[in-house]
């Protein structure tokens, strides 16, 4: 039936397929039977299936990658190559105890046959047909055990006698005792430390004292708590009411989307959360959708507070194993609440009431690689339409296309003008830095140093912003100017300190640093530029008693390290908190009351006409982390263009001058939303052969298109990543245009290109964007 995995033959081999139509039209080629099901229901249900067609037709990629990324792993085309003896043929005396082997075992990975007998030896023994080479589907995950953590037989007792004669030093797992005196127990150990907000090794100090006991279960499909606490809702104010609404009133019969335009600290959390309580009363679904979840974990905890244990969280750092279960979880009904990043958006939600896409501007909803490549706002509003279900997209800096569409008509505006509480905006001062170059405090300008130590002098916290990780921007040999390039792609090597190396941020590629120049072979190479390493260390050394956490991609690389990062700073265990782009998403900090943007230019160096709406939005959205309660806040922006109308409107807090004067700057040049953008992308090892593609499918393009600006083709701003060169073309086509009529005329393009295609041609691959 639809929606099950199947195991088929594709040529010589096998591979995973997804039944998605059952018909009884006979095919002119000839047919091969299916040689096994995978399920015993469907993976995938009807509407699901319609999804991803939809998103295959948009993006224009094969249905079986959508699918791949709408399954977890476990239940997608995931398969392994494997060995296996053909019968009644007998090799020579060497090939018997190797098929003898592989014949007990029935089947050895490929894989492990070549490390265990070498590659040659069973290439031999392919080719002799003494063995097959088979694709299988890889191992489905098994059941997942849990610690589930009780009372022990004396355990309350030694409890009271305990809280009685407290230790001397009072230890932060003793802080434990009253909220434990509390529980119902037993209860699963994951639970328990998302109750109690305590660290494992807490939970195991009060096993070891004989108080607790913790035994292994196999987690089971029981029946889930359904409990909510609609108590520890916020009540809205009058504004957030107002807002709200509209949307509640929206759920018998849904139509146009909602977009929650609202100032940073407006309390745009509370209004989605009122409206999934409603929803969630009504009997349906919701999913919300954050730009990155596993930056944001002060949001889940706020909709924890009140959901419990309906909420279901999905994102990139989940084991393989917690991705399998968590969609399982969904597609059950035993979690009706989904908290995740863009993949989300494909979540098994039964009976989906609401979408809510929250920060709708960022960037991080678009896929650009692998395929395909989607953006999670329009699959969004597609599957709301399909579902009958409420979308509403909440942000203090709503992307230029969604204000365009609501000047259409096409979305509801709604607002939230002011702060919540007696919070204000806080005060924004640009520093020229031209003026400051002999009066400045490592990376920080005297002004913005003065008013750090005055905050820090009054216990106070504060946040400094510079979007550049590593220590130094690349090494440059002062004798003759050569620089530490990567060998894999046209981008100089960041210096980064801790490691004392070299790294590229594209491919991953590091090196020693070298003593010597490679070129002059001088003892001269310097490092140039900073990043968040250097800026660290320069604020220890001007702020020596102040306590200091870095946030960047070098210091998150491990699990659950940005949650940890942001609760020691949500504790005070830190005064200054130091980080790239990723201190600027949806942090709520009460005791910051200082921002500082050491350069606030760097979005301008990307070159897209996006770069001053991405600078402006994160200008506002790091502002917005200041001053968030009732004590002011000031937020400092260095820049050396403090006339660039990105840097003007950010300081009045000022978004629709802004999106006035951006918005008529792209009218004239026709950039989206006055187009849609289709990008062409063009990769190969070979330098002349993908310049040679890029001009043959320019030519096509030009002839097909002549309605439609072509600009290109020509190198991408980085000329070659990971060993291949790219070349780039982009179409500005109609932003009316349908999905279905952009895939046709795709499909005419690449028709026609095939006529005209260079020798060669056929290894360039080409995406399309």
């Amino acid at each position: 039936m639809p929606g099950l995995r199947v195991h088929v033959p594709v040529g010589t081999r096998f591979a995973i397929g997804v039944v998605v139509r059952i018909h009884s039209d006979e095919p002119e080629f000839k047919t091969k039977p299916i040689r096994s099901t995978l399920d015993t229901e469907p993976v995938l249900d009807a509407h699901m299936l319609s999804l991803t067609e939809w998103v295959s037709r948009d993006t224009f990629s094969s249905w079986g990658e959508t699918i791949q990324a709408a399954l977890p792993v476990g239940l997608n085309y995931m398969s392994e190559k494997r060995i296996r003896t053909v019968p009644h043929l007998f090799p020579s005396p060497k090939g018997a105890d190797i098929l003898n082997d592989v014949d007990l075992a029935g089947s050895i990975s490929l894989e492990e046959a070549e490390k265990r007998w070498g590659d040659k030896m069973i290439q031999k023994l392919v080719t002799g047909g003494f063995l097959d080479i088979i694709e299988e589907p890889k191992t489905t995950m098994k059941s997942e055990s849990d610690w589930m953590t009780d009372w022990a037989s004396d355990g309350r007792r030694l409890l009271n006698e305990l809280i009685e004669d407290p230790p001397k030093r009072n230890p932060a797992w003793f802080k434990l005792a009253p909220i434990l005196m509390d529980l119902e127990l037993p209860m699963p150990m994951s639970r328990l430390l998302d109750e109690t907000g305590a660290k494992e090794h807490q939970i195991r100090k009060w096993i070891d004292l004989g108080i607790l006991e913790s035994r292994k279960v196999v987690r089971t499909l029981t029946e889930p708590d359904r409990r909510m606490y609609p108590e520890r809702m916020h009540a809205l104010n009058e504004e957030q009411q107002e807002a709200c609404a509209p949307i509640l009133e929206a759920f018998p019969n849904p139509a146009k989307p909602f977009i929650l335009f609202g100032v940073t600290g407006s309390g745009k959390t509370e209004v989605y959360i009122q409206a999934l309580y409603t929803c969630f009363v009504a009997g349906k679904s919701g999913i919300v959708l954050v730009p990155e979840i596993a930056l944001t974990p002060q949001t889940v905890q706020r909709f924890k507070r009140v959901f419990g244990d309906n909420i279901a969280v999905m994102h990139s750092r989940l084991t393989d194993r917690e991705r399998y279960n968590t969609w399982m979880d969904i597609r059950s009904g035993r979690k009706t609440i989904v908290i995740g990043a863009r993949s989300a958006v494909f979540a098994p939600v039964q009976n989906l009431g609401l979408i809510i896409i929250d920060e709708e501007h960022d960037s991080s909803y678009r896929q650009e690689d692998p395929a395909p490549r989607y953006d999670a706002r329009d699959v969004a509003m597609h599957r709301a339409e399909m579902s009958g279900a409420v979308v509403v997209l909440g942000s203090a800096t709503p992307s230029l296309t969604t204000l365009h569409a609501t000047a259409k008509g096409l979305m509801t505006l709604l607002r939230l003008k002011g702060r919540h509480a007696d919070a204000a905006l806080p005060q924004v001062t640009v520093v020229d830095l031209k003026l400051y170059k002999h009066a400045m405090r490592g990376a920080l300008a005297v002004p913005v140093h003065t008013a750090m130590e005055e905050a820090l002098s009054r216990g106070e916290q504060a946040i400094v912003l510079f979007n550049r990780r590593g220590y130094a921007r690349f090494m440059m040999c002062t004798s003759c100017g050569a620089t530490c390039d990567c060998p894999n792609c046209s981008v100089t090597l960041t210096y980064h300190r801790t490691s004392d190396s070299l790294r590229c941020h594209y491919c991953g590629y590091s090196e020693r640093v070298p003593r010597v120049c490679g070129s002059c072979t001088q003892a001269t190479i310097e490092e140039q530029g900073s990043g968040t390493q250097k800026v660290e260390e320069e604020l220890e050394a001007h702020f020596p008693n102040a306590r200091i956490l870095r946030m960047d991609r070098d210091t998150t690389s491990r699990r659950d390290s940005h949650a940890s990062i942001l609760n020691a700073f949500g504790k005070g265990e830190a005064d200054i908190l130091v980080g790239t782009q990723l201190v600027s998403k949806g942090l709520d900090f009460p005791n910051v009351t200082v921002v500082a943007v050491v350069h606030s230019d760097t979005e301008l160096a990307f070159p897209s006409y996006k770069s001053a709406e991405r600078m402006f939005q994160l200008l506002t959205q790091v502002a917005g982390r200041s001053g968030r309660a009732e004590k002011p806040g000031v937020v400092f922006l260095q820049t050396y263009k403090p006339d660039h109308p990105s840097i003007i409107h950010a300081t009045h807090h000022d978004f629709e001058s802004f999106a006035r004067e951006e918005m008529r700057l792209r009218k004239s040049l026709l950039w989206p939303p006055y187009s849609k953008l289709i990008t062409f992308e063009f990769k190969d090892r070979d330098s002349q052969r993908v310049a040679d593609v890029a001009q043959a499918f320019a030519s096509v393009l030009n002839q097909e298109s002549s309605d439609m600006p072509v600009l290109g083709p020509a190198p991408s701003a980085i000329h070659r990543m990971m060993h291949e060169y790219r070349w780039e073309l982009l179409v500005k086509s109609d932003p009316m245009w349908s999905s279905l009529a952009r895939e046709e005329w795709l499909n005419r393009i690449f028709k026609e290109y095939a006529l005209v295609r260079p020798p060669g041609g056929t290894s360039v691959r080409i995406n399309v964007k």
